[in-house]
């Protein structure tokens, strides 16, 4: 059985700008998930476009490994993605089929790619003088080899927290390390230092890797007391709430 693309509506992350119209310009197409799993033994995975606009869109797709500013006949990854350019209709849909082109990936860990979608109208004779918005959507692609060690679901309970200290003890960074084999992508972020509550910005750390953010600046540089609140990012899109004390 076919792998599909696991569904939650996705957000928007990235826009490119390719002219100015009048009113407000929006993204049409849809991706019916925020991330894809791979797993290393399936023969393809799907993923849904719906047009979700007024008029028919083209929509442009490619794998790239993590640099959102290279062009897609620069980039070469492991993947074959069909079709490459699809025409959607108003209240349609069209299906991307990804497939492992088997070269050689890291067998003891999860391997990040990023899947982009850009819609932009089709070109009509009659628009030759009409400039136009293009969207580009793009959402993580964690393929996932057989046999890691642990549950990527538990994944984000065994993350190591800890402060990071400047000069005069002053903290600087809140650091974790993450002793598993699997990405751990993080939504609200949030410390608490004696009752008081700060943003942190969400962000991501890879297998048996560190990461740090950066304490806020409103936040008590010599905390007596303070904690963290997360949430981790699961295979559906799904978020799970997590507490862990700093001090």
């Amino acid at each position: 059985m076919t792998p599909t693309a696991r569904f939650v509506h996705s957000l928007v992350i990235g826009v490119m700008f390719l002219g100015w119209v009048s009113g407000v310009a929006r993204a049409g197409i849809v991706l019916e998930a925020t991330r894809l799993v791979y797993p290393a033994d399936a023969r393809e995975v799907t993923l849904r476009l719906s047009n979700s606009g007024p008029v028919a869109l083209l929509a442009q797709s490619w794998i790239d490994e993590g640099d959102a500013s290279q062009s897609p006949e620069d980039i070469k990854v492991p993947f074959l993605l069909a079709p490459a350019v699809s025409r959607v209709e108003p209240g349609d849909s069209a299906i991307l089929r990804v497939s492992y082109s088997k070269e050689p990936l890291a067998k003891d860990r999860e391997s990040l790619f990023w899947l982009n979608v850009l819609e932009t109208p089709p070109r009509r004779k009659q628009d030759e003088n009409v400039l136009q918005f293009a969207f580009r959507t793009r959402i993580k692609i964690f393929f996932r080899p057989e046999n890691l060690v642990g549950n990527a679901d538990l994944a984000g309970e065994k993350l190591k927290w800890e402060l990071s200290h400047a000069a005069g003890s002053k903290v600087a960074n809140i650091k974790v390390f993450n002793p598993t084999p699997y990405y751990v992508s993080f939504g609200r972020m949030e410390v608490d230092v004696s009752g008081r509550r700060f943003n942190l910005k969400p962000g991501m750390v890879g297998p048996f890797g560190y990461e740090s953010f950066p304490w806020p600046a409103s936040a008590p540089s010599q905390p007596a007391k303070a904690s963290l609140e997360y949430e981790v990012i699961d295979d559906f899109g799904g978020r799970g709430l997590l507490k862990k004390s700093l001090l």
